[in-house]
């Protein structure tokens, strides 16, 4: 597995599986064999693939695209269309003036200049 950092986000991964994670804000994308996971930076969770989670022991699933689980906190966590959370993640992984080293719509890595 290789990892690498680039202005604050440190990539792992190799082929198809790759995980991306900015310090700065703490938002998490994770492409795992074709699906997405994406953890924003207001501590929401989305997903392209079906889940199972318990919250204060409690069971819960996502099991199609448009399930929600709202958390005690009043974040959320939502099955989503992968390319819908591929632009979600461009518009908010980032933290405003940070250089944007992934293009998630294209999984581009470029290194900052």
């Amino acid at each position: 597995m290789a990892i690498k950092t680039i202005s604050g986000i440190t990539i792992m991964g190799n082929s198809d599986n790759y995980s991306f994670h900015n310090s700065k804000n703490m938002a998490h994308f994770t492409i795992n064999d074709g699906n997405v996971s994406y953890n924003d930076p207001f501590g929401n969770y989305m997903t392209s693939s079906p889940h199972n989670i318990r919250i204060n022991f409690e069971p819960f699933k996502l099991e199609k695209i448009g399930d929600r689980i709202r958390k005690p906190d009043g974040t959320m966590m939502v099955m989503l269309p992968k390319e819908e959370i591929q632009e979600i993640a461009s518009k908010t992984f980032y933290e405003e003036g940070q250089f944007h080293a992934i293009d998630f719509l294209t999984f581009i890595i470029t290194e900052e200049k």
